[in-house]
């Protein structure tokens, strides 16, 4: 099981996707709302061949190595969920411990989201295709804000993950490939991520702190 992917609303689609191909991330699909229809506006078009029209994008998914972000337009920049790459074995087993826990489990033919207390999600993907065949960019943590009303160690039980550290603001879930590090904040919010291999950093334009070391 793979940390791969992360999605956000925000009003900077736009300006999201020229931050993401700035760090190699390659566009894979553009989906969007025009004249109220949804339709494609995917690769090879570019911003220019669309500029001046009032496309609402629903999604746009980029992919480096391993990783997967997806992002589309809202009113304002807002977290909406992670994604983990699984085997059958593994979906089966945290579906299970979803209904234990009491969390709502929303089955799809292409992906199913398990609903946590925070209102953030976590998709479980079974399909590979999703992430390149290339063994770089490989998510090694996230680090993410929520109210601590439930805790999270509760993630470590759905996902069957070490709880690595913990005190009153600062709980860390994971074990030896990845983490997610959850800190105590008034409302959820993405906060970080940091990848193997790349050798950048910065903010993107949602205000998530993107983080890469150069060793694979």
């Amino acid at each position: 099981m793979n940390l791969f992917h992360y999605h956000h609303w925000t009003p900077k689609v736009k300006e999201m996707e020229s931050y993401y191909q700035q760090l190699g991330f390659r566009t894979i699909s553009r989906v969007g709302r025009l004249d109220g229809e949804m339709q494609p506006f995917n690769p090879p078009l570019s911003w220019d061949d669309f500029k001046g029209k009032d496309i609402a994008f629903r999604i746009i998914e980029m992919v480096k190595g391993q990783t997967n972000v997806t992002f589309g337009q809202g009113k304002r920049d807002m977290f909406d969920h992670i994604g983990v790459l699984l085997n059958e074995e593994e979906y089966s087993a945290i579906a299970g411990r979803a209904a234990e826990l009491g969390w709502a489990v929303n089955e799809g033919e292409r992906r199913t989201f398990i609903s946590t207390p925070w209102t953030f999600r976590i998709e479980l993907q079974r399909r590979s295709d999703v992430v390149s065949e290339e063994q770089h960019t490989v998510i090694q943590k996230m680090e993410i804000g929520v109210p601590f009303t439930e805790h999270p160690r509760s993630v470590a039980r759905l996902l069957n993950l070490d709880v690595l550290h913990e005190d009153e603001s600062r709980v860390t879930v994971g074990y030896d490939r990845w983490s997610l590090i959850f800190t105590k904040a008034d409302d959820r919010r993405f906060n970080a991520v940091h990848f193997s291999g790349g050798g950048f950093e910065g903010v993107d334009p949602a205000g998530v702190r993107v983080e890469a070391t150069d060793k694979n």
